[in-house]
């Protein structure tokens, strides 16, 4: 991770010298001495991509990591070490000056030091050979191409309905030439499924005249791979001899003038990267007759630059065809013994649907005793038999983590600090890359939507799994396999990137990230007694588990060993306040607590974290008092979430002038999720909360339903939302009343979300529906919690009229009491999906049918919804799905 870390010295320290300028006095000038050096030793990393293997560039590698590691400690503990002089009184200051130059020579001494380490390390490339090196492929790397190739291919066990629906591709269709692909996570099957289309006797043997297969892998050789085509090829004898003499372009040119007159099929196994293809693509005739060229890979990108068509994305087999396969590689045929069905079938399972586990653990296990004793070990510890540094499954996949570019590989890395089988919400994790410094954001674009692109990069390298999309078909949560999970974190170890900690095993490399997966309170207190001091320097702790991190002597703990702490996540807390303490971590930028019990105090000091961007906070305020004012000094918070009776402060104002005080402002707040806006009783005042974040892009507001007066809260707060001119996602819960007048609600909006909101008041929806940006609407009724004043909500009726939303793409309509649906023609003009759940009070048809832009519905347990839909799909032909089905 040396690349990593002088990439994120190299944007920071930069920045430093900017917005921390008064920090680093005395020191600048070494300071930008070392940024020269690191862009000097940056150059050389990138040239030593591919040939990390080398055992010699691999330790100069190490030694660039490490003298990175103590620049990034020497500055953040100088400037952790200034903040805490300042904090003094003038006469402590004066007391202290001797000190503090002392402190200012020690720290220029240090890093003069780290700069003529890295100057020789540069200084040295060529004294040792490193700059000329070239990589290289030993034997080891064939051999593990040929196991790859023999474990996949051998024993076909499903893909009954992936190969019938290529094989049709493949034989049907245009007469040009088309190419097929077929993509996925190593060792799924990707070259089991070709090759079992490719031998399809019936459909492809007889379709096609001429055939070859050929595997190009991560070490691409067109001319090689010509070669092994040609010679798969009815060519005269003569020039098969002249072969091996020809060059790169006269291999294309004999290829291409042969197949010109065949249909044929070519399969290219294991293709890598898009210039791989572009080397011999010109070796591939155009003849109209039908041909076809089927190629794997692991990654989309590839897929869709071959080919306009669509990729084939492999799925995970599912339990029945795991446990088949398994069964059919251990037992070769026999019976599988009773008592074994049970632990065999757990054991299937446990390999995550991955063909490539259940291959090698089957093999394992054919060479063991066939007795339960010996199988229920292997139960439940499935990944730590399949993670042996000399079994293939590893090095099969590493080969996917070395193909990444390096930009990518910490973001990869990064998954290994979640627990296993969970699914880790895309917007936290964009949040975390963020706090941690991965993203390179050199241009306008919002820096989450670019995390958004390294996630979606990943995925399309299958090395990533999408668990949920969101409505907009972006990805909600995402899961990686336990295989992956486990190679980042042994890879981590080995770079000091980060551990983790879990049960009984207490140790530490002394990592810049750990992780403690908390099963029980013994667990969490015996790390941190095995672990009484570790290193000062970690820049993030996660903390995991159902038993609490709650003790002072763990707190205590905390303070000690994370001092340039820049990420804390606690899921779950069991502590009566948040700690002062905390505020002396001067460093941090994401902080996310969650609290099991009501708060009694949440401490004024907050706003000493100037470089906090992201902050969570979910459990309540017994006394139901407001957060501090301090929240309003966090000058670099970009994400705000509050849950559960944790409302922001009470801001008093006779009336709505100017929108915001600049100087309260927290102008970089992008994102404001707010539990409910406080509101005053005597009607006297209201709450101008909204006017603090002039550029928040999304935001929640949930309004608490009283006992008393809460029609009043909701035309009080919305004149609020005028002033937020970059509004784009909006959500609203327990609204008593929407606003009539659309001007209140800014024109940016593309999405909304409406939950126990009362519609037919006031006509709220002919209001949304002048909003000229809309795209997403979502109407969300029940779900509600106990005694809330729309628990009772009546049957509505629905009338949208002419002319409105007319850039509304998705209407997502989730258990809401929709008695009838009146639609004027010209309305919903650019609807594409229409999303039905739980609307059963429907009693005549809805008025649909000039919705002639539906491309994708769905009706889930609305039956009454469902019956008329179908009767719409005949007239408009969309996409109609419809769970539980209903009989014609």
């Amino acid at each position: 991770m040396a690349d990593s870390v002088v990439a994120f010295l190299l944007g920071y320290l930069p920045n430093l010298l900017i917005d921390e300028a008064n920090f680093l006095a005395g020191v600048e000038d070494r300071v930008k001495s070392l940024i020269r050096e690191l862009r000097m030793i940056n150059i050389f990393l990138k040239n030593s991509l591919g040939k990390r293997n080398d055992e010699m560039v691999k330790e100069v590698v190490g030694q660039i990591r490490e003298a990175a590691y103590e620049a990034e400690d020497v500055i953040d503990k100088f400037i952790l070490e200034v903040t805490e002089y300042r904090k003094r009184s003038t006469i402590g200051r004066m007391l202290d000056i001797p000190s503090h130059a002392k402190r200012i020579r020690n720290v220029g001494t240090k890093i003069v030091g780290i700069n003529d380490t890295i100057s020789q390390i540069f200084n040295n490339r060529e004294r040792y050979g490193i700059e000329g090196a070239e990589a290289s492929v030993d034997a080891e790397d064939e051999t593990l191409h040929r196991h790859r190739r023999q474990v996949e291919e051998d024993d076909v066990v499903g893909f009954v309905d992936d190969s019938a629906i290529l094989v049709k591709q493949l034989t049907h269709g245009d007469r040009k030439l088309d190419v097929i692909s077929i993509i996925g996570m190593g060792g799924l099957g990707k070259t089991t499924l070709a090759k079992k289309v490719y031998n399809n006797k019936i459909g492809v043997m007889s379709h096609f005249n001429c055939r070859a297969w050929v595997y190009a892998s991560q070490d691409f050789r067109a001319r090689d791979l010509l070669l092994q085509i040609l010679k798969q090829m009815q060519i005269p004898d003569g020039l098969r001899r002249k072969l091996e003499g020809m060059s790169e372009d006269e291999l294309i040119k004999e290829l291409f003038e042969y197949l010109k007159e065949e249909r044929y099929l070519i399969v290219m196994d294991d293709i890598w990267t898009t210039e791989d293809w572009d080397k011999i693509r010109n070796a591939f005739p155009d003849n109209s007759k039908g041909s076809r060229i089927l190629i794997t890979s692991r990654i989309k990108k590839v897929a869709l630059h071959v080919s306009h068509t669509l990729p084939y994305d492999l799925p995970f087999l599912n339990e029945e065809d795991s446990w088949e396969l398994f069964k059919k590689r251990v037992f070769r045929g026999k019976t599988c013994p009773v008592e074994l069905e049970i632990p065999g079938r757990q054991i299937a399972k446990g390999c995550r649907g991955l063909p490539l586990s259940i291959v090698v653990l089957a093999g394992i296990l054919t060479n063991k005793e066939k007795s339960f004793h010996i199988w229920s070990k292997y139960v439940g510890h499935v990944t730590t038999f399949l993670a042996r540094d000399d079994d293939i499954c590893p090095k099969i996949l590493f080969l996917s983590y070395t193909d990444l570019p390096m930009f990518l590989k910490p973001c990869f890395l990064y998954f290994g600090i979640f627990p296993e089988d969970i699914e880790i919400p895309v917007r936290r994790l964009m949040h975390l890359w963020v706090a941690e410094g991965f993203i390179q954001h050199n241009d306008d674009r919002n820096i989450e939507d670019v995390a958004e692109g390294y996630l979606e990069e990943l995925v399309d390298r299958s090395l990533i799994q999408v668990a949920s999309r969101r409505i907009d078909r972006g990805i909600k949560t995402c899961r990686i396999h336990d295989l992956l999970r486990d190679l980042c974190i042994k890879e981590s170890a080995e770079e000091k990137f980060l551990e983790v900690q879990s049960r009984n095993n207490f140790s530490t490399n002394n990592s810049r990230r750990l992780s403690i997966l908390g099963t029980d309170g013994s667990s969490t207190r015996g790390y941190m007694s095995s672990n009484p001091s570790i290193s000062i320097y970690a820049r993030s702790l996660f903390y995991f588990g159902n038993d609490g991190f709650s003790d002072e002597d763990a707190w205590t703990w905390v303070h000690k060993n994370f001092k340039l702490v820049r990420v804390l996540n606690f899921e779950i807390l069991r502590i009566p306040a948040m700690p002062k303490s905390l505020a002396k971590l001067i460093h941090l930028r994401y902080l996310r607590m969650e609290f099991s019990n009501s708060l009694s105090v949440f401490p004024d000091c907050i706003g000493n974290l100037t470089n906090l961007e992201t902050l969570y906070v979910k459990g309540s305020l017994t006394d139901r008092s407001c957060l501090p004012n301090g929240i309003f000094r966090l000058k670099r918070l970009r994400n705000l979430y509050l849950s559960d009776r944790l409302p922001l402060p009470f801001i008093r104002k006779k009336r709505l002038s100017s929108p915001w005080d600049s100087k309260e402002a927290l102008g970089k707040l992008e994102v404001l999720s707010i539990a409910f806006l406080l509101y005053d009783r005597q009607k006297k005042s209201f709450p101008v909360v909204l006017g603090k974040f002039p550029n928040v892009r999304k935001l929640k507001i949930q309004f608490e339903w009283c006992s008393f007066d809460y029609v009043w809260q909701a035309p009080n707060v919305f004149p609020c939302l005028r002033y937020l001119n970059h509004l784009e996602i909006l959500r609203i819960e327990d609204c008593c009343m929407l606003p009539t007048d659309p001007n209140l609600f800014p024109s940016t909006i593309t999405k909304l979300t409406l939950k126990s909101v009362e519609l037919e008041v006031g006509g709220g929806l002919t209001m949304l529906g002048k909003l000229p940006q809309l795209r997403i609407l979502k109407l969300e009724g029940r779900g509600y919690k106990p005694n809330r004043a729309l628990e009772t909500q009546h049957d509505i009726s629905i009338r949208v009229i002419a002319d409105s939303f007319p850039q509304l793409h998705v209407l997502k309509l989730n258990q809401m009491k929709i008695k009838e649906w009146k639609q004027e023609t010209g309305a919903m003009p650019s609807l594409i999906r229409l999303i039905i759940i739980e609307c059963n009070e429907l009693i005549s048809p809805p008025e649909l049918w000039s919705l002639t832009t539906l491309r994708d519905v769905k009706a889930i347990r609305s039956s009454g919804w469902a019956r008329m839909l179908r009767e719409l799909q005949k007239e408009v032909g969309f996409k109609l799905l419809i769970q539980p089905p209903i009989p014609d």
